[in-house]
């Protein structure tokens, strides 16, 4: 063996083993909840009431950046601890209510467990946080009987218990200060490549230039600069002192090796993110401090392998890095990707997202802004590193345009065999011509990414407060009786109806598309609502890393952006509607075998007594088998839906976005719905994503399914998502692994947004529910994101298990 090749095996043997022992650490059976971040953020709170609301948020930053404990694990390469202990969650205390029931059903549901010492902690942050957190705010704003009414009827996810709980609170790591939420991109490449110093510079240039008059605009702009700079510094504070940290640890480091990683540790934490990145390394790190600082939950890394690529290109040229060394880097990176760590304290919510469900999306490949091929070498590395590491996080999409390489895709459906669920696969033409739809600049909207789960997004151009999740279902079961909410007992319709006097299928469609609209628009009161109270929770450092930050001078929640998506409505079991619209058109419409006085029934009854018009309803035509008896109500659906929410303005002046992804609300959403016409049970899962078939009832394959979403019209939705599962079995050959690019590439050009892929087999699925302690590891694609199928709620595994395993 020659001496380079005997160089590189000793590398990867020691790459393994780096990997292998930090994987070992991240993999815990409960996760800690911690309190330093919320005693931290209380601290601060107290010393500046009195303070503007972004300054406060500013120096809570400023505080916790000086105190939160730090740690760096043996072999860390890419430093910067996400909670106080390893793999913690710590409570938010801005988002919405903690209550000590709830963390104790945490700790019974096996989620996380509480250290005996902190609960007096907890209580006395719980008690202090009631009052002042978003979703009490919201409660206050909640006095309408009609929003508030339809607000616990759970059409728009989750329904509300009380006032001044709202939706619950959150727990989960990072050191974001404020409310978490928010979908979009910041601008990661200016960041990284000039570093934070640039943009303190231009902050504090803009102040010395500042002259108070013509309105109070002026001074608002300089108190929400200086709340900039101080948040700003606080990340560079942070860096610092893992600086000095790694320093103190070498000098005492007795392995040579491991001394000189902890010296460069140190060196590239005195240098990022205060300052350029000059080397690939310094990127990531740089990366890495900046979105702990940030609302990672539902944002997006970018164009990582865009805006990563020249540093590590000239590392490369200069032979200061291998592939291999990069692959190591990046695989490190997913690692620290696996400490962000969310999850709804409110057990209703958690239905929403189940599994730890986040999406940090960093998005590859795609066009440039000259509508040019811009895969780089980059983008299969990161591609090889999901394959080798294996986590469910980060999430990787893939954009994919006509001339995406065909190697790409092979390479992209060669991870996707693993069965990590990743990556994704977007259309470039969908999404850009959505965007141009919407306004975009063509150059903007070719460097969208998707953010969240898979919305349409622009890098510091765009920034999305909310997406909620719209229970079709539950409106069609309010209509069916007549305008009651039948587990509430509200009373809510627009107007009575009794839906047996309809003497046409069309006339009753019409009247239940009102319903919709109606109902549609309180939903976006209640949401105009809560956005209202968002604003006053603009985070700093969010707001300064947006395009144009310190000219606007204003908080990411109170300016315009060039992309207004601000909110977007998503459906939830809009293709069980349009079964079931189906159902009874044909059998009480056209064939005449049952009243609409005997369906209206057999749902009272959740089919007892009626199993056989069940299985009539189940026979009936449905959708994903390329039947246009059903896709067409699909698609009248979707566009119904969408025409009404561009007419209904968020408060920032701009129209409600129409998405179609379900996340794991089709859980929550099913739980509170009474049984369907469908033929589904009360209770009963719903359709998952926004273009896939109720699982199980496409029989066609997968040519029929991709033609039957490509007939909703997708350029006026945001997003639209379309699950498939394969048997491993049928991607075996290059052949088979090629029929599955084609038929991606053909559901793009036919105008589809979106595909993503599980590659495993029942049999394995149902061994891991038995025998769980071998399945650690197993990882499957919920949603938009993916998760260990161990860490799902077992009805959240037999919806994936229960989904239609497809051919090529």
């Amino acid at each position: 063996m020659s001496y380079a090749a005997a160089r590189k095996k000793d590398f990867n043997e020691r790459a393994e083993e780096r990997i292998s022992l930090l994987l070992k650490e991240i993999q815990v059976s409960r996760y800690p909840l911690c309190v330093e971040k919320s005693k931290l953020v209380t601290e601060s709170w107290k010393k500046t009431e009195g303070d503007p609301m972004i300054v406060r948020l500013a120096k809570a930053s400023e505080h916790l950046a000086k105190n939160f404990p730090i740690f760096i694990r043996d072999k860390e390469l890419i430093v910067g601890n996400a909670a106080s202990l390893n793999m913690g969650m710590e409570i938010n205390c801005f988002w919405g209510p903690i209550y000590e029931e709830e963390i104790r059903k945490l700790e019974e549901e096996g989620f996380v467990y509480v250290p005996t010492d902190y609960w007096d902690q907890i209580r006395e942050i719980i008690d202090y946080w009631r009052d002042k957190n978003l979703q009490y705010k919201i409660g206050q704003l909640l006095e309408d009987e009609r929003v508030w009414s339809f607000a616990r009827t759970g059409i728009l996810l989750p329904p509300f218990k009380l006032r001044e709980e709202g939706v619950g609170g959150l727990i989960g790591s990072g050191l974001h200060v404020g409310i978490q939420r928010w979908i979009g991109a910041i601008d990661f490449e200016k960041a990284i490549k000039f570093g934070l110093n640039r943009i303190i510079d231009e902050a504090e240039e803009e102040i010395r230039s500042l002259r108070f008059e013509g309105n109070i605009d002026k001074v608002k702009k300089k108190v929400f600069l200086k709340a900039g700079i101080i948040a700003l510094k606080s990340i560079i504070t942070f860096a610092e002192r893992f600086s000095a940290l790694a320093k103190k640890m070498a000098e005492k480091e007795q392995n040579n090796g491991r001394k000189k990683e902890l010296e460069e540790i140190s060196r590239i934490c005195a240098r990022v993110p205060a300052n350029p990145a000059t080397c690939f390394k310094e990127a990531l790190q740089s990366f890495w401090f900046i979105t702990l600082f940030t609302p990672w939950e539902a944002s997006s890394a970018g164009r990582f392998d865009q805006y990563m690529y020249p540093f590590y290109r000239k590392d490369k040229e200069e032979g200061r890095i291998t592939e291999e060394e990069a692959i190591e880097l990046l695989g490190l990176l997913r690692i620290k990707d696996m400490e962000l760590i969310l999850a709804p304290a409110r057990s209703v919510k958690r239905q929403q997202y189940a599994g730890f469900a986040k999406w940090h999306n960093f998005n590859i490949g795609g066009v440039d802004k000259y509508g040019r091929d811009a895969t780089n070498e980059l983008t299969y590395l990161i591609l090889e590193t999901a394959k080798r590491v294996g986590t469910p996080h980060h999430t990787i999409t893939l954009r994919v345009h006509d001339g995406t390489p065909e190697d790409l895709m092979l390479k992209a459906i060669e991870v996707v065999k693993t069965g990590i669920g990743m990556p994704a696969f977007v259309g470039d033409k969908s999404y850009i011509e959505f965007l141009l739809s919407q306004g975009v600049p063509l150059d903007l909207a070719r460097n969208y990414v998707v953010a969240g789960c898979i919305e349409a997004s622009i890098p510091g151009h765009s920034r999305q407060s909310k997406c909620t999740f719209f229970v079709f279902p539950k409106v069609l079961e309010v209509f069916i009786n007549g305008g009651r909410d039948e587990r509430t007992g509200l009373e809510l319709g627009p107007f009575k109806i009794e839906v047996e006097r309809f003497q046409s299928f069309e006339d009753m469609y019409e009247a239940f598309k009102k319903y919709l609209v109606y109902f549609t628009k309180l939903a976006a009161e209640l949401i105009n609502i809560d956005l209202a109270c968002v604003t006053e929770f603009s985070s700093p450092v969010d707001s300064m890393l947006m395009a144009d930050a310190v000219r606007e001078g204003k908080g990411i929640f109170e300016r315009k952006m060039t992309y207004e998506n601000g909110a977007a409505m998503s459906q939830c079991g809009l293709v069980n509607v349009a079964d079931s619209l189906a159902a009874i058109k044909k059998l009480v419409f056209e064939e005449k075998l049952f009243t609409m006085k005997d369906i209206k029934e057999a749902l009272r009854k959740n089919w007892e007594g009626y199993e056989e018009m069940r299985k009539m309803c189940l026979k009936a035509p449905k959708y994903g088998n390329d039947d246009d008896y059903v896709d067409s109500l699909v698609a009248d659906l979707y566009k119904t839906w969408e025409n009404t929410l561009s007419s209904i303005h968020t408060i920032w002046g701009e129209s409600f976005k129409t998405a179609g992804i379900s996340i794991t609300s089709q859980w929550a959403g099913g739980a509170i719905t009474g049984a369907t016409p469908d033929g589904r049970y009360a209770g009963e899962v719903l359709a998952d994503g926004g273009a896939s078939p109720m699982r199980g009832r496409d029989v066609c394959g997968p040519t029929a399914i991709i033609k039957s979403a490509s007939k909703i019209d997708q350029i006026g939705l945001q997003s639209v998502l379309l699950n498939m599962k394969f048997h491993p079995s049928s991607l075996r050959s290059y052949e088979d692994m090629k029929k599955l690019a084609s038929l991606i590439k053909t559901y793009f050009s036919l105008g589809g947004k979106h595909v993503q892929f599980n590659v495993i087999d029942r049999q394995t699925l149902l061994d891991a529910q038995k025998n769980p302690e071998k399945y650690r590891d197993l990882v499957v694609r919920v949603a938009g994101f993916s998760a260990y199928f161990v860490q799902l709620s077992k009805e959240v595994q037999d919806e994936i298990i229960a989904r239609t395993e497809l051919s090529v």
